[in-house]
């Protein structure tokens, strides 16, 4: 479990500002998360550990009209990709998608 835990917070190191619709820097996630706007990776993976199961390939965060929102994309057991969009602020998966 720590050994989980701690991959997940080099996790939000890992989220790629450059592919952001709205070219959301580390720092303004850093910002948000401190201030209760948005909800971390690592809570975000406490409440959605099932489905995000498996191997983390890419963690964006995009601002969608008014919501922001994490892609997550992750390898499967199996092979199959699976990408996520998840509610920054409510931790609720809005899609989730067979990555070709």
């Amino acid at each position: 479990m720590k050994i989980l835990l701690a991959f997940l917070v080099m996790a939000v190191g890992m989220i790629n500002p450059a592919c952001a619709g709205d070219d959301i820097s580390d720092l303004q996630v850093r910002k948000w998360v401190a201030a209760g706007k948005i909800m971390s990776f690592v809570d975000i993976y406490a409440l959605n550990s099932s489905r995000l199961e498996g191997r983390l390939l890419d963690l964006e965060i995009e601002q969608e009209d008014e919501r922001i929102i994490y892609e997550v994309e992750v390898l499967r057991e199996d092979g199959e990709v699976r990408e996520f969009h998840i509610d920054a602020t409510t931790g609720t998966v809005l899609k989730e998608e067979r990555d070709d």
